[in-house]
């Protein structure tokens, strides 16, 4: 028996870990850039740098992910899960689903355990995303 991959889940999981990637790295460049900004209309300045930024990585990933090394792809896998995890724990503090517990500090810590928990789980099971 051969082993056939589908090639379309090689282009959903590289499109998920763009996606995922362009978010973790427009939330790693637009947050410190407001924060340190000292003027008023700091977003003005950081949100265009991280949108930019944001798009290298979506089209960069987007690209490259097939032809990575599979201990590249398993990093970017687990780099792209950190974004979407802030952003759903965020979310959650905006309709009022513990907005007193679910602060930015604890938005940042689940996104950092989400970001290890997809490297360890890929990395313990032995397989890699495969392209």
């Amino acid at each position: 028996m051969t082993d056939v991959t589908d090639p379309t889940d090689a282009r959903w999981l590289g499109l998920l870990a763009a996606l995922g990637a362009a978010t973790t790295t427009l939330l790693v460049v637009t947050v410190p850039v407001v924060e340190l900004l000292a003027v008023e209309f700091s977003a003005l300045v950081a949100l265009p740098l991280g949108l930019l930024a944001g798009l290298a990585t979506l089209i960069g990933v987007g690209y490259n992910f097939t032809t990575l090394h599979p201990v590249r792809r398993r990093a970017i896998v687990a780099y792209a899960a950190f974004g979407p995890a802030v952003l759903l724990v965020l979310g959650l503090a905006y309709v009022n689903v513990g907005r007193d517990l679910l602060t930015v500090e604890v938005a940042a810590g689940v996104g950092l355990v989400a970001t290890v928990a997809v490297y360890l789980g890929l990395g313990g099971t032995g397989s890699e995303p495969e392209p």
